[in-house]
Formats: structure tokens, sequence, C-alpha cells
């Protein structure tokens, strides 16, 4: 009976830890990253609750029992490498952790980024635009200053089309006399 109280006592404690620490992965990360963390960390302490729980208590031999028979031996270390890893296992959970918290953070410095680069590149085209209504506007003053001059000149050559009309006449009468 100790024993299995020891086992939910352990099972409770890593199930607590489990949900601190996705609770702190989760204010640590933010956003759906950190909710994705928190998931995979509480499913962690979970599986090992339940792993604990369901765990059967070794009892220690009697000094003066028989040896274990090889068939317990071979258990036994097949529970040890089992162990082991378990071990291996944790640890490269956790480099993956750290690792998915490295590109979440990269992540968000590259999105900042990107904003700030479109916001300069909105500003950019703002001042384009500015520039080129100018440009049109002054376009289109220069195109009526031309047209008003072109009319100008239209009407002086119309005035010297007819001046010479004339003088042709007068240098033809001159001719014929």
């Amino acid at each position: 009976m100790r024993a299995e109280r020891a086992r939910t006592l352990a099972a409770a404690g890593t199930a607590g830890t489990g949900a601190a620490a996705a609770v702190a992965a989760y204010l640590l990360v933010g956003g759906l990253p950190g909710m994705l963390y928190a998931a995979g960390i509480c499913l962690a302490a979970f599986v090992g609750a339940v792993a604990i729980v369901a765990g059967r208590t070794e009892q220690a031999p009697e000094p003066d029992a028989a040896p274990r028979s090889p068939r317990w031996r071979r258990k036994s270390h097949v529970i040890a490498e089992l162990q082991v890893k378990l071990a291996a296992t944790a640890a490269e959970l956790e480099e993956h952790r750290q690792a998915l918290a490295n590109l979440a953070t990269q992540l968000t410095r590259e999105s900042e980024a990107a904003r700030q680069n479109a916001e300069q590149l909105e500003q950019r085209i703002r001042e384009l635009v500015a520039e080129r209504d100018g440009l049109q506007e002054l376009v289109a003053d220069e195109r009526e200053r031309f047209e008003q001059t072109l009319d100008a000149l239209g009407g002086g050559i119309g005035r010297h089309d007819n001046e010479l009309a004339e003088l042709e006449r007068e240098l033809e009468a001159l001719i014929a006399r």
C-alpha cells in the first residue's frame, strides 16, 4: 500500500510540474507557438504520470531469499535499458523544445523586420505617387503653355501668309505693268 501511495504522489508531482512548465512555456513564448509548446509539455507530463501510476512495484528481495532467476535478471536489464532510452529521449525532447523556442524567437524577429520593410515600401510608394502627380501636373502646365505658344505662332503665320499673298499680287501687278 505504501508503494502505491508513493506512485500516486510521484504521478501527481509529475503532472503538476508538467502543468507548471506548460504555463511557463506559454507565458514565455506566447501565441500559437507557446500554446503548442504547452500542449506538448502537458501531453508528456500526462504520459509520464500514467506510466508512473501504471508501473509495478518491485519488491526488494529479502536478504535470506534465493537469488533471482535468470528471467528476472533479464527483465531488470530490459528495464534498465528502457530507463536509459527514456532519459535520452527526454534530453532529446528538451533539445527539440529549445530549438523550437529559438525558431519562434527568430520568426518573431523576422516578422518584425518584414513589417518594417513593408511600412518603408508603402512610404516610398506614397512618395513616388506624390512625385508622379507633381510631374503630371507640370507636364499639363507645360503642354498648356506650348499650345498657347502654337496658337500664337499659328495666328502669326496666318498673318504672314496673308502679307506674302498681298506682296505676290503687288509684285505680279508691277511685273504686268
